[in-house]
């Protein structure tokens, strides 16, 4: 008798204990994407940052780079903008930290590439996302 009543106090146990742990693990995802900036350690310990690049490039997708890149560097990694490429307008969308709202920045690569304005070359935050548009 008395081996059976523990059994029976392990198993509500486990039921109060444990329930839980189901309903955060279908938390929806977007609970998750506001959340602040998110860092990686890269193989040789380096900061790394996730960022977007879309469109006209040779590789678009997802990228870990380091911290200290900027957006000619993220081309560059994504193989280069094809031949299409609208390379006067190229769009740098940022989330602000702890808010919803999106900042949007047109930069002109081409300008940087002619003239060396180092303003038309910023440097990539966690979470940005780069789209290239066809010409």
């Amino acid at each position: 008798m008395r081996l059976k009543k523990w059994g029976v106090c392990l198993l509500i146990f486990g039921v109060v204990a444990f329930g839980g742990l189901a309903q955060a693990q279908q938390r929806p995802l977007a609970n998750y994407q506001n959340r602040g900036a998110q860092y990686v350690i890269g193989n040789q310990d380096q900061l790394l940052i996730r960022v977007n690049i879309w469109g006209f490039v040779k590789m678009p997708g997802q990228y870990l780079v380091p911290t200290n890149t900027d957006l000619v560097s993220l081309i560059s990694y994504a193989g280069g903008p094809l031949e299409d490429a609208q390379m006067k307008k190229v769009k740098l969308i940022r989330t602000a930290l702890g808010d919803s709202t999106e900042k949007v920045m047109l930069i002109n690569i081409k300008k940087f590439l002619e003239l060396g304005d180092i303003r038309q070359n910023p440097q990539l935050f966690p979470n940005d996302t780069i789209v290239i548009s066809p010409t």
